[in-house]
């Protein structure tokens, strides 16, 4: 296997995913709010349609795109996440409501076809225009925000990254890495989301070896591991916000991670991993600056959580199903 041909089929494994990101948003969404999760996915999918100007293309000046009656902007939605999140949502709601009002025998047929005529074209002239303007707005602030001095930046991303996670809407960030790492052949970013990542490991590892619930410890340990292997969801939402506490001093600890590594000016030379498997991107000169503000992020949460964040006696251990 050649080179270029070993790149093809790392391209495949690790971005096909991210490319059909908005299906995979519209599929869960439809699935949470009552809907048919196959419309959510064929609707998602819909979005990034090869028919329509490619938006990586068109961030890159090379695709213009569809100008619809003179003024509304009509492109494909890869790695989107706002658009195909609130299309899902009302689409979720729509098909509910369409149900409610066709003949059974017309249903299988019938729900879907207006289903996804209305929201194709409700997501390609309303949502998509207005959402993807709010998510080029997110991504232009947090732009702002990483040219703060005195390692505001840090502080600030640090601390508020694993809010925005639990909307899902993270993943729109991958856009801003990619835009750093051709403007500047560096990503500050990543340093800064690594140490929010391990702090919330810190927070879930403290209630994992402070709580006396077998069924708790057996959650929180293995997901404070998944978080330092850059997967946060487990430690997120089956520990740290399931007690509340832990999470905020997570993110305190991810606030006082980030901003040493905005002070030590930590700049990855590549994206989408962080803590131990982030060691990748900073196996130069950085490499003691990123292990040591990741060690400070998980302890400052670890001793938080320790000592304020969580008690079997304040907190009535709630049952692990």
């Amino acid at each position: 296997m050649g080179t270029s041909q070993k790149a093809l089929f790392t391209q495949v494994l690790t971005d096909t995913a991210f490319v059909f990101l908005p299906a995979l948003v519209t599929w869960s969404t439809f699935r949470v709010f009552g809907g048919t999760p196959v419309i959510g996915l064929v609707l998602g999918l819909m979005l990034v349609s090869p028919s329509l100007p490619n938006a990586w293309d068109v961030a890159g000046g090379d695709v213009h795109p569809i100008q619809f009656l003179g003024f509304i902007p009509v492109v494909g939605y890869q790695g989107s996440v706002l658009p195909a999140f609130i299309a899902g949502i009302i689409g979720a709601k729509l098909e509910r409501a369409i149900r409610k009002r066709v003949p059974e025998t017309l249903d299988l047929i019938v729900t879907p076809f207006l289903t996804l005529l209305i929201m194709i074209t409700l997501a390609l002239f309303l949502i998509g225009p207005v959402f993807h303007s709010v998510e080029d707005y997110i991504l232009q602030g947090t732009i702002a925000v990483l040219n703060w001095p005195l390692g505001l930046a840090g502080l600030i991303i640090g601390f508020f990254n694993q809010i925005i996670v639990i909307t899902g809407v993270h993943h729109i960030f991958n856009l801003m890495e990619i835009k750093l790492l051709e403007s500047n052949g560096f990503n500050p970013y990543n340093a800064i989301v690594t140490c929010s990542v391990a702090a919330q490991g810190g927070a879930a590892l403290a209630v994992g070896l402070k709580t006396k619930s077998k069924k708790l410890k057996a959650l929180a340990l293995p997901s404070s591991l998944s978080a330092w292997l850059g997967i946060t969801e487990p430690a997120i939402f089956g520990v740290n916000l399931r007690y509340g506490k832990p999470f905020i001093m997570g993110l305190i600890g991810g606030g006082i991670g980030g901003f040493a590594a905005a002070l030590l000016k930590l700049k990855a030379t590549g994206m989408a991993i962080t803590v131990i498997p982030g060691t990748l991107l900073y196996l130069n000169d950085q490499i003691f600056g990123y292990i040591f503000v990741n060690v400070l992020a998980i302890t400052v949460a670890f001793i938080l959580t320790w000592l304020f964040g969580y008690s079997d006696k304040n907190n009535l251990v709630k049952e692990i199903k």
